[in-house]
C-alpha cells in the first residue's frame, strides 16, 4: 500500500454519493461547473492505487491536447491535495530511476512516454481517441477513466478501448472497480454527447422521471438564489429546497452491471463555494449560460431550425495537434498557453479566411481555411469579445493565437452592413480598425468581394446545399469540435421563420434578449453564412429571386 501524507478530507453531497455508492462498476457523472469533478477523478485514482497495486488503467481523452492541457493539470493538483507528491509518489511521462525503488506494473509499457507510474507499480496510460486509441492497442488493462466525456465519440470509445479492458481477473476479480469505466462530463449540448445521458435511463425504467425531478429542483434552487430577502430565501430553503434535495436518490443500476449515473450542480457544493459565489455568477452570467454551466440544466436545440442539415456527428470533428502537444513534454505552462500550433486543421502555409459581425454587445470573428486536396472547408475557430472590449481587442486576440502562422494572410469577409460605419472613438471604420491592427502585426489583408450579401431565403438555401454535401464538386464544411463550440451551438439554436411577406427568415430575437448568451445568439451564424457564400457562390449564381417565396 502507498503511504501518503495525512490530510483532512471533506466532500460535498454529490461526491459523498459517488464515493459511498456500493457495487459501482461503471460511473457516469454529469456534473456542472464548481461541483468538484476533478476531486472525484483524483479520488478514483487514489482508490485504484490503494486497492489494486501493479494494475494498469487508461486515462482517456478525445485528444492528447484535452488530456494534457485540461485533465492532467487539475488531476495532479487534486492528487497533491490527497497527499501525493509529483516526482516522489508518482511520475508522469518518464520512468523513475532504479534508485527510487518503484514497483513495475504487472503488464507495464515498454515506454513510459504516455504513462503515469505510482510507487507501488500502479500505472495509467494516457490515451487519445483521436489517435485511434493507438496507445492502447495490444494492452490488457484493468479499466479506464475519462474526463470531458461529452467530447468523446461513442463509436471510437467502444471500438478502440473496450477490447483492451480484459484480463487479470484472478488477481483483481473481487475488486468492484476492476474492469470499470468511469466517465466525467459537464452537461452535453446539442446532439453531441447525448449517449452519456442514455446511461441514466434505468431510473425511468424504475419509475423515476429524472429529467422532471431535476428541472423541478433547479427551478426551486434558482428561486432561492433570486430571492430578494433573507427571510424569503430561508422560507424557500426550509419548505422546498431541503425536501426536494432529500427526495433525490442516486443508486447503481442492478440491471446494467452496476452503472452509477448521477447529476449535480454548483448548488450541491454551496457549503464550499458559498452563497456569494452563486449570487455573483447569477449576476454576471446570462440566464442561459447560468442554467447550463452552473445549474447543469439540459439545454435544448431548435427542431428544424435555420440549419436543419447541420449534424454534429457528420460536420463537427476532432482537430487537435497531438504531435505538437506531446512535444511540449508535460510542460504545464506551455500546455496552458493557447496557440494555433495545437490545432491539426490549421495549415500554416495557407491563408486564413475570416468573417466578422460587429455589434454593441458582442463582436464575433469566425476563421476558416480551404483545403483543396481533401475538398474540405475547415472552420478553424470562433472568437468574440464583449463590451466594453473593442474591435482592436478582438484583432489582437486573433494575432496572439495565430502568431506562429507562417503565411500571415487573411482573406477578409468583411461586415459590409455595419463594418463600414465610422468608429466613434476613431477616425477609422470598424473594418478599417480591424485591418490596421492586423497589418501593424505583420498580416497582409485581402478584402474579398462577395458583392451584395443576399437575404435570408438565399442564405437558407446555400446552407442546405453546402451542409447536405450532395454535390461532389463543392467543399465539405467541417467544424473544429473544441474551437467552434459556441459557433455550432449558435447554429443549432437559430430558429427559422417567415417574415410578413411569407419569406424565409432567420429569427434573430436572441440578439435582443438580455438573458440570452450573445455568443449563442445568431451573431456567429451570420458570419458562418458568409463563409458558406464564399465556398458556395455557384449556388447563389444559380439561385432565383426568393423575395416572393412563400413557405407552405
Amino acid at each position: 500500500m502507498v503511504i501518503v501524507d495525512r490530510v483532512k478530507l471533506s466532500f460535498n453531497q454529490p461526491q459523498l454519493r459517488y464515493i459511498t455508492a456500493k457495487n459501482k462498476k461503471h460511473g457516469r457523472s454529469v456534473w456542472g461547473r464548481g461541483t468538484g469533478k476533478s476531486t472525484i477523478l483524483a479520488w478514483d485514482i487514489h482508490e485504484i492505487v490503494q486497492t489494486m497495486p501493479r494494475s494498469c488503467w487508461v486515462i482517456v481523452g478525445s485528444t492528447y491536447k484535452q488530456v494534457l492541457t485540461r485533465t492532467l493539470p487539475s488531476t495532479i493538483a487534486q492528487l497533491e491535495k490527497l497527499g501525493y507528491k509529483l516526482d516522489r509518489d508518482f511520475y508522469v511521462g518518464r520512468k523513475p530511476a532504479p534508485s527510487k525503488l518503484f514497483e513495475r506494473p504487472l503488464q507495464g509499457p515498454l515506454s513510459y512516454d504516455h504513462f503515469i507510474i505510482f510507487k507501488n507499480g500502479t500505472g495509467f496510460h494516457l490515451v487519445s481517441l483521436d489517435a485511434g486509441g493507438s496507445a492502447s492497442r495490444g494492452l490488457n488493462v484493468d479499466g479506464f477513466i475519462g474526463d470531458e466525456a461529452l467530447l468523446f465519440s461513442k463509436e471510437k470509445l467502444d471500438a478502440d478501448l473496450s477490447a483492451t479492458n480484459r484480463g487479470n481477473g484472478h488477481i483483481f476479480g473481487k475488486n468492484p472497480k476492476h474492469h470499470g469505466v468511469f466517465l466525467f462530463s459537464s452537461m452535453p449540448w446539442g446532439d453531441q454527447g447525448r449517449w452519456l445521458l442514455e446511461d441514466g435511463k434505468y431510473y425511468e425504467n424504475d419509475g423515476i422521471d429524472l429529467i422532471a425531478r431535476q428541472n423541478e429542483l433547479i427551478e426551486v434552487q434558482v428561486r432561492f438564489i433570486d430571492a430578494e430577502t433573507d427571510e424569503e430565501r430561508l422560507h424557500i430553503w426550509r419548505e422546498q429546497v431541503v425536501q426536494l434535495m432529500l427526495d433525490i436518490r442516486y443508486y447503481p443500476s442492478a440491471a446494467n452491471k452496476g452503472t452509477f449515473y448521477s447529476e449535480a450542480n454548483a448548488f450541491d457544493n454551496i457549503q464550499n463555494l458559498g452563497l456569494q459565489y452563486l449570487l455573483d455568477q447569477r449576476r454576471f452570467m446570462t440566464d442561459f449560460t447560468f442554467m447550463i454551466e452552473i445549474m447543469n440544466r439540459r439545454p435544448t436545440t431548435v427542431e428544424g431550425g435555420f440549419y436543419p442539415k447541420l449534424s454534429q456527428s457528420d460536420h463537427v470533428v476532432d482537430a487537435d495537434n497531438d504531435d505538437y502537444v506531446l512535444g511540449l513534454e508535460y510542460n504545464l505552462k506551455k500546455l496552458s498557453t493557447p496557440s494555433s500550433l495545437m490545432d491539426s486543421d490549421c495549415r500554416t502555409h495557407l491563408p486564413i479566411v475570416g468573417a466578422v459581425d460587429w455589434g454593441g454587445k458582442i463582436s464575433v470573428l469566425t476563421l476558416g481555411q480551404k483545403h483543396d486536396d481533401t475538398r474540405e472547408y475547415r472552420m478553424l475557430k470562433g472568437m468574440y469579445v464583449k463590451h466594453p472590449l473593442m474591435v482592436s481587442d478582438l484583432a489582437n486576440s486573433f494575432c496572439d493565437y495565430y502568431q506562429n502562422h507562417l503565411r500571415k494572410e487573411l482573406i477578409f469577409l468583411e461586415d459590409a452592413e455595419w463594418g463600414n460605419n465610422r468608429n466613434p472613438a476613431s477616425p477609422w471604420t470598424l473594418n478599417e480598425t480591424f485591418i490596421k491592427v492586423l497589418q501593424s502585426r505583420g498580416w497582409r489583408i485581402t478584402r474579398a468581394n462577395l458583392g451584395r450579401v443576399p437575404g435570408h431565403p438565399t442564405r437558407y438555401l446555400v446552407g442546405q446545399e453546402v451542409l447536405a454535401e450532395q454535390d461532389p464538386r463543392r467543399y465539405r464544411m467541417r467544424f473544429n469540435k473544441v474551437n467552434t463550440k459556441d459557433v455550432v451551438q449558435a447554429m443549432l439554436l437559430a430558429p427559422v421563420g417567415q417574415d410578413t411577406k411569407g419569406n424565409i427568415s432567420k429569427i434573430k430575437t436572441s440578439e435582443r434578449k438580455e438573458s440570452f448568451p450573445q455568443e449563442h445568439a445568431t451573431h456567429f451564424t451570420d458570419t458562418v453564412d458568409l463563409h458558406m457564400l464564399y465556398i458556395g457562390t455557384e449556388v447563389v449564381m444559380s439561385t432565383p429571386d426568393f423575395s416572393t417565396l412563400i413557405i407552405v
